[in-house]
């Protein structure tokens, strides 16, 4: 698992490394620099020929960065130019220095209409402290760059790209590759700005990474090694109750899909026993595609209630919503659900949209209630429009969980996961070929099975979005993301 960092947070982390620590930012600087200048290496001796390299540097520390990587480049025989876009008035004093030994080397400076030509451009106009658009002058030359067919790596974070948000600013830097210093920073993780970051290199550089110096959240990112350690032991003496008895209250009349993903997704991710709640006639269809669960039919109202209190007496965890469509009995459930359930309890998709319509509802969601919205979704639970969750996810999910009590899964091409403790996860594994129906219906099932089988709640939000979006890629390496659909989702899925 991995602190991702807001630009407030790094740079308390940088301070402290210099004023109490005791490392000089210039040490740091030139780590950095080398970081870069490693990478930009590895591109020009990829192929042969020499190549022809320009650094573009601002007037801050970001821009003594790319100086100093110049004169690594320039210093070990490569063609390393130097187009300085700044203002000298505004240099810091790191900066002011890297240019004098630049320019005492006699390294070429060139001006901002002449960087057109070169194959390799190494990003140092801003670095993370960037707060508002990108104009004039500064982006005239990032779109020169953007024009260019070369290869492009940004230091620390693309520029014009927010370091807590991932907005663009205006306009931003295209990276090939992001050489990203210490620690990961929010705005590489969410998009835009994770699309303009390409691959992403962290550079370990000597900055103390005690997390909770300075404001902000608490981020975290889980990586593959993490799943693993997550997920409880099964135990070799243990039987179908020992891992987890789930219930799915799903679907609807002449629509049981979301019910039989929601189920099989469960099943495939460990749990022991897999019962749905559903009406008549999807009897046959469901005994049909999925033997292994228990039915628990209704056929009116008196039975579908009789048949949600006998599956919530059975159950370790419940998920309700999937396919529940917007009936009249749809609602007399999901309240029924929300007075009687003491058990951790998964709202997706119609569920959502049913409790969105109730007043006040953030007051009867218990602490062990977990929501799963897409950003429709979350926008009519919040009121908030579409525009302004993507413009800072972190901040508006921890805020509806923080409300709420509940985690909150904000589901997007980067799941944002929010604990009502403060604590925040950004998934980054699966890919553009899981935007397919069902998809969420998969999710749900696979998290209320990892709550059933005892896994942490302060993480298995987290788990179950990283497993969702893995076994994704998986089956995008089979089939491609234009060929993919929500029952491939599943067939990737690989519990531990």
């Amino acid at each position: 698992m991995e602190h991702v960092v807001t630009a407030s947070q790094m740079k308390a982390c940088d301070s402290y490394t210099i004023n109490e620590i005791g490392v000089p930012s210039c040490v740091l600087m030139e780590r950095a620099a080398l970081a870069c200048a490693l990478e930009v290496i590895k591109e020009a001796d990829r192929t042969v020929g020499a190549k022809r390299i320009l650094c573009v540097v601002g007037s801050g520390n970001n821009g003594g960065d790319g100086a100093a990587c110049a004169r690594i480049l320039f210093m070990r025989g490569y063609r390393a130019d130097l187009c300085v876009v700044g203002s000298e008035d505004h240099f810091t004093g790191d900066m002011r220095e890297q240019m004098r030994i630049c320019r005492n080397l006699g390294i070429r400076e060139i001006p901002a209409d002449e960087i057109s030509g070169y194959d390799i451009y190494v990003d140092c106009i801003f670095g993370i402290g960037l707060s508002r658009n990108v104009q004039g002058h500064y982006a005239d030359v990032i779109a020169a760059i953007n024009r260019e067919k070369a290869y492009v790596i940004s230091a620390d974070i693309p520029s014009g790209i927010h370091a807590d948000t991932g907005a663009v600013m205006g306009c931003a830097v295209q990276a090939d590759v992001t050489v990203t210093m210490q620690m990961k920073k929010a705005g590489l993780l969410l998009n835009p700005g994770a699309k303009y970051a390409g691959s992403i290199k962290v550079a370990e550089i000597g900055i103390c990474d005690q997390y909770g110096l300075g404001d902000g959240p608490e981020i975290h990112s889980l990586l593959p090694c993490d799943a693993e350690f997550l997920l409880p032991e099964r135990e070799s003496d243990g039987n179908k109750g020992s891992f987890g008895k789930i219930l799915i209250i799903a679907g609807s009349k002449g629509m049981c899909g979301a019910s039989y993903l929601s189920a099989l997704a469960a099943l495939r991710a460990g749990a022991g026993m897999v019962k749905i709640i559903a009406p008549e006639e999807n009897r046959e269809i469901l005994q049909t595609l999925l033997p292994e669960a228990i039915l628990g039919l209704y056929g009116d109202s008196e039975s579908a209630l009789s048949a949600v209190d006998a599956g919530l007496s059975w159950a370790d965890a419940v998920c309700v919503g999937p396919g529940l469509g917007m009936s009249g009995l749809s609602k007399e459930i999901v309240l029924h659900v929300l007075a009687s359930c003491s058990l951790p309890l998964v709202i997706d998709a119609d569920g959502l949209n049913i409790i969105a319509g109730l007043n006040s509802f953030p007051d009867i969601l218990s602490k062990r209630v977990y929501l799963t919205p897409h950003l429709g979704e979350m926008s009519r639970l919040t009121g908030l429009p579409i525009r302004s969750l993507r413009e800072d996810p972190v901040l508006y999910a921890l805020q509806f969980a923080e409300e709420t009590g509940a985690v909150v899964l904000m589901k997007d091409a980067r799941t944002v996961i929010a604990n009502p403790d403060g604590r925040a996860f950004i998934n980054c594994s699966g890919n553009s070929g899981m935007a397919t129906a069902g998809s969420g219906d998969v999710l749900s099932g696979i998290l209320t099975a990892l709550i059933g089988r005892g896994c942490d709640p302060d993480t298995v939000g987290a788990l179950a979005a990283y497993l969702h979006g893995e076994a994704g890629d998986r089956a995008m390496e089979r089939l491609g993301p234009d060929y993919m659909n929500a029952s491939d989702i599943i067939k990737g899925l690989t519990i531990y």
